[in-house]
C-alpha cells in the first residue's frame, strides 16, 4: 500500500498524487479521465477510463461429462460471467441436450451460437432487472405456498398437490442462482455498490436469507414426497393438532421475513422468544405418535413433524440475520443524530 499526503490548492481544492508505476499499467495519461466512486465503507475508487471488465469464460468440455459439466455451467453462471463460450474437438448431441437443460434452468441464459466445436451462451439479465430485496420476496412467496400446500396435500391425500409442490421447487433453486450471482457481481465489481443502492454486507445478508427460505422449500418438497408415501388417510383428531403446529412455524417465517425486509429488530425479537418455546412443541409433536390410530402413517407424520421442526430454526436463522442487519444500522443512525 502506497499513502499520500493530501495537499490544499489555494482555491481550497483537495488533491493527491497518483503512483506512477500503477498510472503506467493502467494506461494513465496526461488528461485522462478518471471516475472517482465513494463507497458505503468510506473509503473511495479510483478507476480509470481504459479500464475494461474482462467478463468472458471458456468451458473445455473434452474430459467433462454429466453432472460436471452442468456443475461447471453453473459455477461460472453463479460467478458473474455475461459471456460463457464452450468449446471441444466435436460437441456430442448428449452433451448438447445437457448444455440446453442446464441453460434453460438459469435465468437469463440464452444460447446465442451454436458449431460442431462451440456453444456460446449469454447471459441477458442485469442486477437493475432483477432487484435483491424483490427478488427475495419472491421466493418467499413461492416458499410460503409451497409449504402450506405440502401440509395441505398430506392432510388431505391430494397427490396432484403434492406433485405440483415438487414443481415448484425448480423456481425456487432458480431465484436463489440469481441472489448469488448478483453477490458474486459485487464481490468482483465495487462499483456496482452504488448503481444497485446496497452495500455487499447488505447483500450477502439477502443472500443469506435467500439460502434459507430454498431449505425451507427442500423440507416442503420432503413433506410432499412423504404424502405420496401415505398408506391412510391422516385421522381427524390429528389434522387439527397438525395444522396448529404447521401454522406456527409459518407465522415465526413470515415474522422473520418481515423483520428482515423492513429492518425492525423488535420483530425480530419477538420471533426469536418463540425459540424458548420449542420443546413444547417438540413434545406436543410426539404425542401425536401415541394417539394416532394407523401405525403405518408414522413413516409419513414423522417426515412432516421432522420438517417443520427444522423450518422453524431456519425462521429464527432468518430473524438473526434480520437483528444483526437492523441493529448495527439503527446504532448508527442514533450516532448521526
Amino acid at each position: 500500500m502506497e499513502k499520500r499526503k493530501v495537499q490544499i490548492t489555494g482555491g481550497g481544492t483537495y488533491f493527491i498524487t497518483l503512483p506512477k508505476r500503477w498510472a503506467k499499467q493502467v494506461g494513465v495519461v496526461r488528461k485522462s479521465e478518471i471516475s472517482l466512486a465513494p463507497t458505503t465503507a468510506g473509503s473511495l475508487l479510483v478507476v480509470p477510463e481504459g479500464v475494461k471488465r474482462d467478463n468472458r469464460v471458456v468451458i473445455n468440455i473434452e474430459e467433462k461429462e454429466g453432472s460436471v459439466l452442468e456443475r461447471a455451467i453453473i459455477a461460472v453462471y453463479i460467478a458473474g460471467f455475461d459471456v460463457i463460450e464452450i468449446v471441444g474437438k466435436r460437441i456430442i448431441p448428449e452433451k448438447r441436450r445437457l448444455i440446453r437443460k442446464t441453460t434453460q434452468s438459469l435465468v437469463g441464459l440464452e444460447i446465442m451460437e451454436e458449431s460442431q466445436e462451440k456453444i456460446i451462451i449469454h447471459c441477458l439479465i442485469s442486477m437493475q432487472d432483477f432487484p435483491a430485496d424483490m427478488t427475495v420476496r419472491r421466493i418467499f412467496s413461492i416458499t410460503e405456498a409451497m409449504l402450506t400446500d405440502a401440509v395441505t396435500a398430506l392432510l388431505k391425500g391430494d397427490e396432484e398437490l403434492s406433485h405440483d409442490v415438487i414443481e415448484r421447487d425448480s423456481e425456487v433453486d432458480r431465484l436463489v442462482l440469481v441472489v448469488a450471482r448478483e453477490f458474486r457481481l459485487l464481490l468482483r465489481d465495487l462499483l456496482l455498490e452504488s448503481e444497485v443502492g446496497h452495500s455487499r454486507l447488505l447483500f450477502h445478508a439477502y443472500q443469506s436469507v435467500a439460502k434459507q427460505l430454498e431449505r425451507i422449500a427442500d423440507h416442503a418438497v420432503k413433506i410432499s414426497k412423504a404424502s405420496l408415501t401415505m398408506i391412510a388417510p391422516v385421522e381427524r383428531a390429528l389434522v387439527k393438532e397438525i395444522e396448529v403446529l404447521a401454522c406456527s412455524c409459518h407465522e415465526i417465517i413470515k415474522g422473520a421475513v418481515d423483520s428482515f425486509m423492513a429492518g425492525t429488530p423488535d420483530l425480530a425479537n419477538e420471533v426469536l422468544e418463540h425459540r424458548t418455546k420449542t420443546e413444547q412443541w417438540e413434545n406436543n409433536a410426539h404425542r401425536l405418535f401415541f394417539t394416532q390410530e394407523n401405525p403405518q402413517n408414522i413413516p409419513s407424520l414423522a417426515t412432516l413433524l421432522d420438517s417443520l421442526l427444522r423450518i422453524r430454526e431456519y425462521g429464527f436463522n432468518i430473524a438473526e440475520i434480520a437483528l444483526n442487519v437492523a441493529v448495527p444500522q439503527l446504532l448508527q443512525n442514533r450516532h448521526l443524530e
